[in-house]
């Protein structure tokens, strides 16, 4: 390769050099500096992937976090309704255990209301009874006014024939006719009085009847009662061992609450202490991440300010463009030709990125090179006039050597190389620009010294 053989013409005549500098000197010098850089460069390379791994980290903790703050909350609601079924489950075994209390309550009374209505059952039946006996009686009185009512009208008629007697007999059947009227008068008095006693005896006998028609019904309703009560009582024996079945079910869910209230608690202090774990680790993947970023900009400082000592890899650098620059097809100054040959120039392994601009800042070319742009297209027609890169070579038709930079693209360091491309008159048709890999530059350059 042709810079290659002009880094060893350059070495042969570094160590030429006058008598005035010790020998090997810059010899010593460009290693150290090449050693430094190959360094910084190695420690950034480290820096990078400990950077983005301790922002990873922390990015990962951080959502952590968040993660567990969000389960935190979630179990703090399942702790206040595991809360809320504890209590509910406590209110239902009370609840239970007083169905159960109030059952047999309810069954005992059940119970005695039974007994009553068999003991009221009996009592209608023997008022019943007693009513019978009084019909009987009442019967009995009916038949005794009906002889006392014959024997007074037999009384009457004996005391009718009697007067009418006392009368054919004269004044000496005056006495007894007068007794036989009084007769007569008890007579009429008696029929009125077994009148009246047959009158409330219908009376009495109607009220009886009455009454022995509503005992009956209290009867029939007494025994319907009665029916409906052990069917009742029934129900409360059936239902007894159903509510008892469920107050040890409401014991049951008590104590699994109880359990669950005791297991949240439990996954409460885990995840309190995976809170703490976790905050504790992004705090520690910051501090790796700040340490990551010091390294990093610790090598970065390292490198600018080497790379300011503008040592031998920028002027290898530099003569390897100065040597491209001159190549056949780069002065044809016509894509195709100029493409061909910064592809060839690609081949050697030095350069990221190649391309040309016309005299008035203009690229005429694809890029060229191993990295995609960050503006995203091949750059051809873009206008940059105005770089740096290319007004310091145009105006001064010197070759620019720029500070190290790190690449957008690929985030290692490089340095931008442009050379005015001029015609046999020293008038300026354009300028080359290349982005070279300073970890390569280095590499190639200290492989150069070992040899």
């Amino acid at each position: 390769m042709q810079f290659l053989q002009f880094w060893i013409s350059k070495r042969n005549k570094d160590v030429s050099s006058p008598a005035s500098t010790p020998p090997g000197a810059d010899t010593r010098t460009d290693a150290a500096l090449l050693d430094a850089v190959a360094g910084a460069i190695a420690l950034q390379r480290l820096a990078s992937p400990l950077d983005a791994l301790g922002s990873r980290v922390n990015a990962t903790t951080e959502d952590g976090l968040r993660q567990v703050a969000v389960i935190g909350k979630h179990t703090a609601a399942v702790a206040d309704r595991a809360d809320a079924m504890n209590g509910h489950a406590t209110r239902q075994a009370e609840m239970a255990q007083a169905a159960i209390e109030h059952m047999a309550r309810l069954e005992s009374r059940l119970g005695e209301v039974e007994m009553r209505a068999k003991e009221l059952s009996g009592a209608m039946a023997e008022l019943l009874g007693f009513v019978a006996t009084v019909e009987t009686r009442i019967k009995g009185i009916g038949s005794v006014a009906h002889a006392i009512r014959d024997i007074a009208a037999n009384t009457n008629m004996l005391a009718l024939n009697a007067t009418i007697e006392a009368a054919h007999a004269g004044a000496a059947g005056k006495g007894f006719g007068v007794i036989a009227n009084e007769i007569r008068t008890l007579s009429h008095q008696t029929v009125d009085a077994t009148t009246r006693v047959d009158d409330q005896n219908d009376e009495i006998g109607r009220n009886v009847a009455s009454m022995v028609e509503a005992v009956r019904r209290v009867e029939d309703f007494v025994g319907r009662m009665q029916t409906s009560m052990d069917a009742c009582l029934e129900d409360a024996r059936v239902a007894r061992p159903c509510v008892e079945e469920g107050g040890a079910l409401a014991a049951n869910l008590r104590g699994e609450s109880q359990n669950i209230v005791r297991d949240v608690a439990a996954v409460q202090d885990s995840l309190a202490a995976l809170q703490d774990g976790s905050a504790s680790q992004a705090r520690e993947a910051e501090t790796l991440a700040i340490h990551a970023r010091q390294v990093s900009e610790t090598s970065e400082s390292q490198l600018a300010a080497v790379g300011r000592l503008r040592f031998a890899a920028h002027e290898r650098a530099r003569c390897a463009v100065e040597v491209l620059v001159r190549d056949a097809g780069i002065s044809a100054m016509e894509r195709r030709p100029v493409e061909t040959a910064l592809r060839n120039a690609m081949s050697q392994g030095l350069f990221e990125l190649l391309y040309v601009t016309d005299a008035k800042g203009r690229q005429i070319v694809d890029n060229v090179g191993q990295v995609s742009t960050i503006y995203g297209d091949t750059g051809l027609g873009k206008d940059w006039s105005q770089r740096p890169w290319f007004r310091h070579p145009a105006e001064r038709r010197k070759t620019y050597v720029s500070d190290f930079y790190r690449s957008a693209a690929t985030d290692a360091y490089c340095l931008t190389v442009s050379a005015p491309i001029l015609d046999a008159s020293g008038t300026l048709r354009g300028v080359l620009g290349a982005d070279v890999d300073l970890g390569r530059l280095v590499e190639m350059a200290r492989m150069h010294w070992t040899d």
